[in-house]
C-alpha cells in the first residue's frame, strides 16, 4: 500500500520543482504495518535526499535579484533582437524592387483589400466580383478568408489617424506622406513575421519554463526558412498572418494551463485560467478568419487536451480552459462566412467537439468519485461507465444524423493528406505541385541546422513533464505527418522546429551558465538565517547529523553527494568554461552558417514574378518591369470590362 504512494511522490518531485515543497509537506506515508517500516524509512530518506538535491540553497535576496535582473535583461534583449532580425530579413524584396505585391494570389488578396477599404464590410461580404475567374465571376465575400484584408485595412486606417494626430514623427516612412494601402499590404508579412517570432518564444517558455530556451527559439524562428517561405515583404498571402495567429493560440492555450500560485497540486481553475482560456478562443477565431489551416490548430489543441486527460492529468483548469477555448473559438468561427456551421458538421472538425463533450462527462464522473469517496477500483469503474454511456450517446446521435446528410465530407485538401494528391477529386488541388509529398531534402532546405536539433529537443522535453510540455510531442507528430503528405505544409514545422531548438540549446545554457550562476551566488552570498529561531545545542545538533548520516541508505547518500558536487564552485566555473569554449568553437560558427543560409534563401524567396533583375552585356544590373508596364498600358488604353 505504501510503495505506490512513495513512487507517486518521487515522480511528482522529479516532474516539477515547484511541487517539491507541497509533496514533502503533505505526503504522509502509512505509519502502521510494522513489516513495512523499513521501506517507509527508506522512502522518507530518499524523499529528503531528492528534496535537498533539487532545491538549491537560496542566495541572498539582493544577489538573487541581481541574477534575475541579468537573466531578464538578456532575455528581453534577445527577444528584441529576434523580432528585429525577423523584420529585416523579410525586406529584401522591398529594398530591391520597392513596394510591389508578389505572385498571383497576393494580387487577388490586395484587390479584395482595396474593395474592403473603399466600400466597407457590408458591401465586401455581399460582393460578387465579375472580373475574377472571368467570365464566370466569384462571390468573393463568402468564399474568402477575410482576416488578412480586415487586418490590413485596420492597420492602414490606424496609421492614418496616428499621422493626423502627429504621433508618427518617428516613423520615416510616414513623415512626408501618408502610408498607402499598398505599402501596408507589402509590410504586413514582415510585421507579422516579427510578431510570430515573439509568440513562438513565449510558447517555448510555457513548454520549458526556461528563459534561455525561449530566447533561443525566438532567434531560430526569426530567420528559419520554413516560416519565411510565406512571409517575405510583398508576399501578401494568408499564411503571413496565420502563423502569428497559430503561435498566439498555442501560447495562450498553454498559458491557460499554467497552475496559479498556490494551486499547483489541486489543479483548480483560477482567474488566469479563465482569462487566457478566453484569449485563446479569440486567437483561434482570428486564426479561422485568416487561413483555412485552422483545422490543424483546433485539432492540435483538442488532441493535446485528450492526451492530458488520458495520461491522468485531468484537472478543473484543463476543463475550464478547453471549454472556453472551444466555445468562444467555435462561436467566432461560425461567424466567418466561408466557414459557417462547418465546426459542427465537418468530419475533420468533430474530434475537438467530442473532446469538449468528453471533458464535461469526465468532470461529472470525477465529482461523483469525490463525493462518494470511492477507491481506485470503484473510481475507475465509474469513469468507464461514463465513457461507455458517452460513446453510446454519440453513436446514437451519429446514426440518426448521418442518413439525413447532416455531416459534411472532408474537404479536398484534407483528403489530399490521406490519399494520393492526384486523386482528391478536385482538379485545382490535384494540379498544384505543392500538394505533393515532402522529401527529406525539403526539410533540410527549409529547416537547415534546426532539422538536426529537433530530436534532441523532443528528448530533453521529457525530463520536465508538465501540462504544456506534451503539446510539443502532439504538435510535432501532427505537423510531421501533414508535412510528409503535402510539401506546402512544411510551413507548419517552423514553430515546432524552433521550439525544439530552444529546448535543446536552452537546456545547455541553463545547466552551463544560469544554474551555476545561481549556485555561485548562493555560495558566496548565502541567504541570511532567521535570527529569531532558537538553534539546538551544538553537541546535540552534531550528534543528530551524525546519526542521520549513518542510518541514511547508500542511494540517498549518492544523491546528496552528486548534488553537492554539481553545485560546487569549481564545478560551476568549469561548466561556464565549457560553455564558453563550445559557444566560440561550435555554436557561434554554426549560427553564422545558419544566418548566411537564411539570408541567401531569403533573397531567392523575395523575387516577384511580375518583375525581375537582369544584367546587361556591360555588367550593369537592371530591373525588368515590362510585364507591369504592359498591364498599366492595358488599364489606361482599354475599356474597364
Amino acid at each position: 500500500e505504501d510503495r505506490p504512494r512513495a513512487l507517486r511522490a518521487l515522480a511528482a518531485l522529479w516532474r516539477s520543482r515547484r511541487e517539491i515543497s507541497f509533496v514533502a509537506t503533505h505526503v504522509a506515508l502509512p505509519r502502521t504495518a510494522a513489516p513495512s517500516s523499513r521501506r517507509r524509512r527508506f522512502c522518507g530518506m530518499m524523499l529528503e535526499a531528492l528534496k535537498s538535491a533539487t532545491e538549491a540553497p537560496a542566495p541572498r535576496r539582493s544577489a538573487a535579484l541581481l541574477v534575475a535582473l541579468c537573466v531578464g535583461a538578456a532575455w528581453l534583449y534577445t527577444m528584441i533582437f529576434a523580432a528585429q532580425s525577423a523584420y529585416e530579413i523579410r525586406l529584401h524584396a522591398i529594398k530591391t524592387f520597392g513596394y510591389v505585391i508578389h505572385e498571383f494570389d497576393p494580387w487577388f488578396n490586395y484587390r479584395a483589400t482595396e474593395y474592403l477599404a473603399a466600400n466597407g464590410w457590408k458591401a465586401f461580404f455581399t460582393w460578387f466580383d465579375h472580373m475574377s475567374w472571368y467570365p464566370l465571376g466569384r462571390p468573393v465575400g463568402t468564399t474568402i478568408y477575410p482576416g488578412m484584408q480586415m487586418t490590413s485595412v485596420f492597420i492602414w486606417q490606424a496609421l492614418g489617424k496616428l499621422r493626423e494626430m502627429g504621433l508618427l514623427g518617428w516613423y520615416a516612412h510616414a513623415r512626408e506622406a501618408a502610408v498607402s494601402l499598398n505599402d501596408v499590404c507589402c509590410l504586413v508579412p514582415a510585421w507579422f513575421g516579427s510578431s510570430a517570432t515573439v509568440f513562438c518564444g513565449l510558447l517555448t517558455y510555457e513548454i520549458s519554463n526556461s528563459y534561455a530556451a525561449s530566447a533561443v527559439s525566438a532567434v531560430v524562428m526569426s530567420t528559419v526558412p520554413a516560416h519565411m517561405m510565406r512571409s517575405v515583404g510583398g508576399g501578401y498571402d494568408n499564411e503571413s498572418i496565420a502563423m502569428t495567429a497559430m503561435c498566439a493560440t498555442f501560447y495562450l492555450w498553454c498559458r491557460a494551463l499554467r497552475a496559479p500560485k498556490g494551486t499547483e497540486s489541486s489543479g483548480a481553475a483560477g482567474l488566469e485560467t479563465y482569462l487566457f482560456g478566453t484569449l485563446a478562443g479569440l486567437a483561434y477565431a482570428y486564426m479561422v478568419a485568416a487561413w483555412g489551416g485552422f483545422t490543424f490548430v483546433v485539432n492540435v489543441v483538442g488532441c493535446h487536451a485528450f492526451v492530458l486527460a488520458v495520461m491522468g492529468r485531468y484537472t478543473a483548469k484543463l476543463r475550464a480552459a478547453y471549454s472556453l477555448f472551444w466555445a468562444i473559438g467555435t462561436a467566432g468561427a461560425c461567424m466567418v462566412p466561408v466557414v459557417g456551421w462547418r465546426p459542427l458538421k465537418d468530419m475533420e472538425l468533430l474530434p475537438p467537439f467530442m473532446v469538449f463533450v468528453g471533458l464535461q462527462v469526465q468532470a461529472r464522473a470525477m465529482r461523483i468519485v469525490e463525493e462518494k469517496k470511492q477507491g481506485p477500483l470503484m473510481g475507475l469503474m465509474t469513469l468507464a461507465a461514463h465513457g461507455v454511456a458517452l460513446l453510446a450517446a454519440l453513436g446514437a446521435v451519429g446514426a440518426f444524423l448521418y442518413p439525413k446528410g447532416y455531416f459534411g465530407p472532408p474537404s479536398s485538401r484534407v483528403r489530399g493528406l490521406f490519399v494520393e494528391h492526384t486523386r482528391t477529386g478536385n482538379p485545382l488541388v490535384d494540379s498544384v505541385a505543392e500538394h505533393q509529398p515532402a522529401s527529406k531534402q525539403a526539410y533540410s532546405q527549409y529547416l537547415h541546422h534546426a532539422y538536426d536539433l529537433v530530436p534532441w529537443g523532443l528528448g530533453l522535453s521529457l525530463l520536465g513533464a508538465s501540462d504544456a510540455t506534451s503539446i510539443l510531442w502532439v504538435y510535432f507528430s501532427i505537423a510531421y505527418f501533414f508535412s510528409m503528405k503535402m510539401a506546402r505544409l512544411v510551413i507548419l514545422c517552423g514553430p515546432i522546429a524552433s521550439a525544439c531548438c530552444g529546448v535543446a540549446l536552452g537546456s545547455a545554457v541553463d545547466h552551463l551558465v544560469v544554474f551555476p550562476t545561481y549556485a555561485l551566488a548562493a555560495k558566496f552570498a548565502p541567504a541570511e538565517e532567521d535570527n529569531d529561531a532558537v538553534a539546538p545545542p551544538p553537541a546535540k545538533k552534531g550528534a543528530a547529523k551524525k546519526a542521520a548520516a549513518s542510518s541514511e541508505p547508500a542511494p540517498a547518500k549518492a544523491v546528496r553527494a552528486a548534488a553537492a558536487a554539481y553545485r560546487h564552485p569549481v564545478a560551476c566555473l568549469l561548466k561556464m568554461a565549457v560553455f564558453c569554449y563550445y559557444a566560440k568553437t561550435v555554436a557561434y560558427p554554426k549560427y553564422l552558417q545558419f544566418v548566411d543560409y537564411c539570408e541567401e534563401l531569403a533573397e531567392g524567396l523575395s523575387q516577384p514574378s511580375i518583375m525581375f533583375k537582369a544584367r546587361l552585356r556591360s555588367g550593369q544590373e537592371i530591373v525588368v518591369d515590362d510585364y507591369r508596364e504592359a498591364y498599366w498600358w492595358l488599364r489606361d488604353n482599354t475599356p474597364k470590362d
